[in-house]
């Protein structure tokens, strides 16, 4: 799946309120990437070096919405889930990259995620090209009960993971595909009266029937202990954004041990316990110089607030993680 090519037209950038049927978007910084998902109340923060490279493409048809996204950098994207609708996420790669939703595992050739109702916490270390399925809940508990799927039920949608045959998402993908080509070269198609019945009758049911009966299902996993701990000591990094932390006082004040602190974090980040401190802080610098005036902020001091001593060095490792030096990102303040 490829949508960098899109030329459609965009004239709102919501795709749950706009009735604009096609919204296609590129993005060449992160701030401008962060900026988009605002009005959704989403956090996300670059996690690997360099310039941000993303697309954006959302087409509607009828009530529902399937929503494209691709970046080359990693990204931890967290945010508030909608309760009134359900979204399925599929992911697209074909090597063994590690991705993670709510802190569990996926894996692109059989998982479908992120239709737990009540948060969303994506963790793609390396970057991603994903598509959301955004369906009203109304009308997807109305296909599951003619279908009569009755465990796709509240239970089932906490648990938002679920793994399908290979073969099952496999076919969810080639539609998919043909959706997406549609809507790059000939969005005009999909304004067609009878579109809007023709694919909500085609597609819900070909989603429902690939999910494993509760019986067979494995997605509903509890998360590992790892996973808990994890999540401990990514709280207290961020406790300590402005003042020392060492991997070993890391460990200490979890009760744990390093080993399992690194192994963990590479696991889920990709980068080493401390290596997610520094890109927390990173990146919180640089909201800090985003709501600074130029006049009246001294960069060295500021950098100091979080741990950053050496200027130039500093200003080495802000340049490698978002392209621009600290100084450029004060002055488009003003």
């Amino acid at each position: 799946m490829d949508v960098n090519k899109s030329k459609v037209t965009q004239t709102k950038d919501d795709p749950g309120t706009s009735n604009q049927k096609i919204v296609s978007k590129s993005f060449t910084d992160v701030d401008s990437f962060k900026e988009f998902f605002e009005y959704e109340n989403k956090e996300i923060i670059q996690l690997s070096p360099g310039s941000l490279q993303a697309e954006f493409l959302s087409i509607q048809i009828g009530n529902l919405y399937f929503v494209c996204n691709q970046a080359n950098q990693g990204i931890q994207f967290s945010g508030e889930g909608k309760k009134e609708y359900i979204s399925f996420a599929i992911l697209w790669s074909d090597n063994e990259k590690k991705y993670y939703s709510l802190r569990h595992p996926v894996e692109p050739q059989r998982t479908i995620f992120g239709f737990n109702n009540t948060e969303a916490d994506e963790i793609f270390p390396q970057g991603a090209t994903l598509t959301h399925i955004i369906i009203p809940v109304k009308t997807f508990d109305a296909y599951a009960d003619q279908l009569q799927r009755h465990d796709l039920d509240d239970n089932f949608r906490s648990k938002n993971h679920v793994n399908l045959l290979p073969t099952g998402i496999k076919e969810i993908k080639d539609y998919l595909k043909q959706l997406v080509e549609l809507a790059v070269q000939k969005p005009t198609w999909l304004q067609k009266p009878h579109i809007e019945e023709l694919v909500t009758d085609d597609f819900l049911p070909l989603l429902i029937s690939k999910i494993p009966t509760k019986r067979n299902s494995k997605g509903s996993l509890k998360p590992s202990r790892r996973a808990k701990l994890i999540a401990q000591a990514e709280k207290e990094t961020l406790a300590y954004l402005k003042k020392p932390l060492t991997l070993k006082q890391l460990a200490q004040n979890l009760e744990s041990s390093s080993s399992a602190l690194s192994y963990g974090f590479q696991d889920l980040f990709g980068i080493s316990p401390m290596r997610y401190l520094k890109v927390r802080r990173l990146n919180a610098m640089r909201e800090r110089l985003k709501a600074s005036e130029a006049e009246s902020c001294t960069i060295a001091i500021l950098a100091s607030e979080f741990g950053f001593y050496n200027p130039s060095h500093f200003t080495r490792d802000y340049k490698s993680m978002f392209g621009e030096l600290p100084s450029d990102t004060l002055q488009k303040t003003v």
